[in-house]
């Protein structure tokens, strides 16, 4: 498990300093944390799966209101599902 970690580490750091240089071209003084850019990616990778699992009717109620909770559901899908 800790060389999956570690691949994980390796990539999420390479991938932050290409989105920085690709951001410091065209905005220098807009800087960006690291914790800051691995938690929109992390929630950028797992939306789409939340989104299909919410839409799933077998799902508990408690967790469903767990996702709108967390931001992955907005109030217009929450209504029409």
């Amino acid at each position: 498990m800790a060389m999956f970690d570690g691949m994980i580490n390796i990539a999420a750091v390479n991938a932050l300093v290409i989105y920085v240089h690709n951001i410091h071209k065209d905005q220098p003084e807009k800087k960006i944390k690291r914790k800051d850019f691995l938690l929109t990616i992390a929630h950028d990778l797992v939306t789409p799966f939340v989104t299909q699992r919410y839409k799933l009717s077998s799902l508990p109620r408690n967790i469903k209101t767990a996702i709108v909770m967390c931001g992955f559901v907005s109030d217009s899908e929450e209504n029409t599902v």
